[in-house]
Protein backbone atom coordinates (compact mmCIF):
# COMPACT_ATOMS: atom_id res chain seq x y z
CA UNK A 1 0.00 0.00 0.00
CA UNK A 2 2.94 2.72 1.00
CA UNK A 3 4.34 1.73 -3.02
CA UNK A 4 1.08 2.37 -4.38
CA UNK A 5 0.91 5.85 -2.40
CA UNK A 6 4.10 7.12 -3.00
CA UNK A 7 3.79 6.40 -6.49
CA UNK A 8 0.34 8.41 -6.54
CA UNK A 9 1.59 11.40 -4.86
CA UNK A 10 4.74 10.70 -7.20
CA UNK A 11 3.09 10.96 -10.09
CA UNK A 12 0.85 13.60 -9.39
CA UNK A 13 3.13 16.20 -7.73
CA UNK A 14 5.81 15.61 -11.19
CA UNK A 15 2.74 16.07 -13.39
CA UNK A 16 1.34 19.31 -10.98
CA UNK A 17 5.11 20.59 -11.93
CA UNK A 18 5.16 20.55 -16.23
CA UNK A 19 4.56 23.41 -18.27
CA UNK A 20 3.42 22.99 -21.91
CA UNK A 21 3.39 25.61 -24.79
CA UNK A 22 -0.84 26.96 -23.51
CA UNK A 23 -0.01 26.81 -20.02
CA UNK A 24 -0.36 24.66 -17.41
CA UNK A 25 -1.93 21.07 -16.17
CA UNK A 26 -2.16 19.39 -13.28
CA UNK A 27 -2.09 15.54 -13.47
CA UNK A 28 -3.68 13.01 -11.60
CA UNK A 29 -1.67 9.48 -11.04
CA UNK A 30 -1.89 6.23 -10.16
CA UNK A 31 1.27 3.75 -9.99
CA UNK A 32 2.68 0.38 -8.35
CA UNK A 33 5.90 -0.29 -7.78
CA UNK A 34 7.72 -3.35 -9.38
CA UNK A 35 10.43 -4.21 -6.98
CA UNK A 36 12.28 -1.58 -4.85
CA UNK A 37 13.43 1.34 -7.45
CA UNK A 38 10.95 0.83 -9.84
CA UNK A 39 7.84 2.17 -10.44
CA UNK A 40 5.16 1.72 -13.08
CA UNK A 41 2.19 4.61 -13.35
CA UNK A 42 0.09 6.70 -15.33
CA UNK A 43 -1.61 10.54 -15.09
CA UNK A 44 -4.11 12.18 -16.42
CA UNK A 45 -3.23 16.01 -17.67
CA UNK A 46 -5.75 18.40 -16.77
CA UNK A 47 -5.49 21.75 -18.58
CA UNK A 48 -5.16 24.68 -16.40
CA UNK A 49 -5.99 28.26 -17.68
CA UNK A 50 -3.45 30.55 -16.27
CA UNK A 51 -3.83 34.47 -17.06
CA UNK A 52 -0.33 35.36 -17.85
CA UNK A 53 -1.08 38.66 -18.93
CA UNK A 54 -0.24 42.02 -18.02
CA UNK A 55 -2.60 44.00 -19.67
CA UNK A 56 -2.68 47.91 -19.64
CA UNK A 57 -5.58 50.10 -20.94
CA UNK A 58 -5.40 52.89 -23.63
CA UNK A 59 -7.38 55.34 -24.31
CA UNK A 60 -8.46 54.04 -27.63
CA UNK A 61 -9.70 50.98 -25.81
CA UNK A 62 -6.79 48.94 -26.69
CA UNK A 63 -5.14 46.14 -24.15
CA UNK A 64 -1.31 45.98 -24.75
CA UNK A 65 -0.50 42.13 -24.09
CA UNK A 66 3.04 41.61 -23.07
CA UNK A 67 4.62 38.47 -25.45
CA UNK A 68 2.38 35.94 -26.45
CA UNK A 69 2.95 33.69 -28.92
CA UNK A 70 0.17 32.64 -31.47
CA UNK A 71 1.90 30.49 -33.48
CA UNK A 72 4.80 29.30 -35.27
CA UNK A 73 5.63 29.11 -38.87
CA UNK A 74 7.78 27.06 -40.98
CA UNK A 75 9.54 28.70 -44.26
CA UNK A 76 6.54 28.53 -46.45
CA UNK A 77 3.94 29.90 -43.99
CA UNK A 78 2.64 26.66 -42.69
CA UNK A 79 1.61 26.22 -38.78
CA UNK A 80 4.39 24.39 -36.86
CA UNK A 81 4.06 23.97 -32.90
CA UNK A 82 7.33 25.33 -31.91
CA UNK A 83 10.30 27.25 -34.01
CA UNK A 84 11.67 26.04 -36.81
CA UNK A 85 15.07 27.26 -38.45
CA UNK A 86 13.77 29.75 -41.69
CA UNK A 87 10.67 30.22 -40.04
CA UNK A 88 8.16 33.37 -38.71
CA UNK A 89 6.00 33.59 -35.10
CA UNK A 90 3.22 35.62 -34.15
CA UNK A 91 2.79 37.00 -31.14
CA UNK A 92 -0.02 38.88 -29.79
CA UNK A 93 0.49 42.39 -29.17
CA UNK A 94 -3.58 43.41 -27.78
CA UNK A 95 -6.94 42.52 -28.42
CA UNK A 96 -9.60 45.31 -29.93
CA UNK A 97 -13.12 43.86 -29.23
CA UNK A 98 -13.20 40.96 -31.50
CA UNK A 99 -10.00 41.75 -33.39
CA UNK A 100 -6.57 40.49 -32.14
CA UNK A 101 -3.72 43.34 -32.40
CA UNK A 102 -0.56 40.48 -33.94
CA UNK A 103 2.84 41.53 -35.11
CA UNK A 104 5.36 38.74 -36.94
CA UNK A 105 8.80 38.01 -36.44
CA UNK A 106 11.18 36.20 -38.44
CA UNK A 107 12.29 33.66 -35.74
CA UNK A 108 16.31 33.54 -36.53
CA UNK A 109 16.83 36.88 -35.80
CA UNK A 110 13.97 37.80 -33.69
CA UNK A 111 13.72 40.93 -36.22
CA UNK A 112 10.54 42.29 -36.89
CA UNK A 113 8.88 40.99 -40.13
CA UNK A 114 5.15 42.93 -40.09
CA UNK A 115 4.57 46.25 -38.03
CA UNK A 116 1.43 45.54 -35.43
CA UNK A 117 -1.96 44.94 -37.40
CA UNK A 118 -5.32 43.73 -36.55
CA UNK A 119 -7.06 40.13 -37.54
CA UNK A 120 -9.89 38.39 -36.69
CA UNK A 121 -9.55 35.31 -34.53
CA UNK A 122 -10.42 32.98 -37.52
CA UNK A 123 -7.35 34.18 -39.39
CA UNK A 124 -4.23 33.99 -36.55
CA UNK A 125 -3.10 30.97 -37.79
CA UNK A 126 -3.05 31.78 -41.02
CA UNK A 127 0.41 32.91 -42.63
CA UNK A 128 -1.07 35.00 -45.61
CA UNK A 129 -3.69 36.78 -43.70
CA UNK A 130 -3.80 40.44 -44.00
CA UNK A 131 -6.16 43.13 -41.71
CA UNK A 132 -9.64 43.94 -43.77
CA UNK A 133 -9.58 46.93 -42.84
CA UNK A 134 -5.72 49.06 -42.39
CA UNK A 135 -2.05 48.92 -43.47
CA UNK A 136 0.17 46.27 -43.43
CA UNK A 137 3.96 46.74 -43.67
CA UNK A 138 6.21 44.30 -44.02
CA UNK A 139 10.08 44.46 -43.41
CA UNK A 140 12.97 42.21 -45.35
CA UNK A 141 15.24 39.92 -42.98
CA UNK A 142 18.00 42.71 -43.23
CA UNK A 143 15.36 45.26 -41.76
CA UNK A 144 14.55 46.92 -44.87
CA UNK A 145 10.76 47.99 -45.74
CA UNK A 146 9.67 45.18 -48.77
CA UNK A 147 6.55 46.32 -49.02
CA UNK A 148 3.27 48.75 -47.64
CA UNK A 149 0.13 47.46 -48.57
CA UNK A 150 -3.48 48.86 -47.76
CA UNK A 151 -6.66 46.84 -47.39
CA UNK A 152 -10.39 48.04 -47.06
CA UNK A 153 -13.21 45.34 -46.67
CA UNK A 154 -10.84 42.89 -47.10
CA UNK A 155 -9.18 43.91 -50.90
CA UNK A 156 -5.90 45.56 -51.13
CA UNK A 157 -6.71 48.82 -52.55
CA UNK A 158 -3.15 50.82 -52.24
CA UNK A 159 0.62 48.76 -51.71
CA UNK A 160 4.06 49.93 -52.94
CA UNK A 161 6.96 47.61 -53.31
Amino acid sequence: MKHILFATTLAATLSACTVGTPGMSVGVGVGTGIGRHVGLGTSINIPVGLDRTRTSGNKDGTNVVEEQTVTYFDAQGNARNQPVKGGFHRQLVGRRSNEYIVQDFYSDNNQKRTDPYTLPRSRLMDFRAHPENGALTTYAYNGNVMQQQIFKNGRLVNAKY
